[in-house]
């Protein structure tokens, strides 16, 4: 008598597959030796405090002020990420210091770019800073007897602020300055370092060396450090020039 062999089948999914229980196993196999995707979770209060010494180490480059970022909200609970080193890039606003803005931050895990953040931040400068220790009228002279010293924030006007160094200058005021006022430099006038029609000495330097000095007209007012136009009068040549001193101005050639 002819005995058929009975084959097994093996139903593994809705779809009506058909395998072999051997095939089957296998199957199962497979599935079990495949490792989770590894992680791990950072959560939302240490990517703060990490993008925030980000942003202050960036803006200390650029300011001699105390910086402090706050970042102000995240919009996770947690941050999920691959095993690894975790590093964080500024992508944007890094060269510019504004009390309130968006940073973008680019995060790398083992030098692998993964993703950008968008975190809202408050950034705040302090400085030592010329304020009125009394109300200062309009066109008064600012000496040491109407204005202090005091740590403020200027994040917003970091660029027109006076430190006590600025009292050795002749300055005057545009407007009135109310008690504990910061003085701002845009509404005082101040003694410029050069003047306007001044006789000035004009320096000409090659790769860090004077070459040879002249004398010239200055073109317009300006302060240490700024750049003027000067005139060689007995040549009718116009140079431009960093203002090193008191009607001294340098032009690298």
């Amino acid at each position: 008598m002819k005995m058929e062999s009975k084959k097994w089948k093996f139903n593994i999914s809705k779809a009506g597959w058909i395998v072999s229980p051997t095939t089957a196993f296998v199957f199962i196999l497979l599935l079990l030796s495949v490792s989770p995707v590894q992680a791990q979770v950072i959560p939302a209060s240490k990517v703060k405090v990490d993008v925030a010494r980000l942003f202050e180490n960036n803006y200390r480059k650029i300011t001699n002020g105390d910086v402090q970022v706050k970042i102000i909200a995240t919009p996770f609970a947690d941050l999920q990420l691959p095993d690894g080193k975790i590093t964080y890039k500024v992508a944007a606003g890094g060269d510019k210091i504004l009390p309130r803005d968006v940073k973008r931050v680019d995060v790398y895990v083992n030098g692998a770019f993964v993703r950008t953040l968008n975190l809202p931040a408050q950034t705040s400068v302090y400085k030592d800073v010329l304020v009125a220790s009394d109300t200062i009228t309009r066109d008064q002279t600012l000496t040491k007897d109407c204005t202090e010293v005091k740590k403020v924030d200027v994040a917003n006007r970091a660029d027109y602020v006076l430190d006590s160094s600025m009292l050795d200058k002749e300055i005057t005021t545009k407007k009135i300055f109310q008690k504990g006022e910061v003085i701002d430099k845009r509404f005082v006038k101040m003694k410029p370092d050069i003047a306007r029609n001044a006789d000035v000495r004009v320096f000409f330097v090659s790769n860090g060396s004077v070459m040879i000095s002249i004398d010239g007209t200055a073109m317009s007012d300006g302060m240490l450090g700024d750049y003027i136009n000067v005139e060689n009068k007995n040549y009718k040549k116009v140079y431009s020039g960093k203002i090193i001193g008191e009607n001294r101005v340098l032009v690298n050639i």
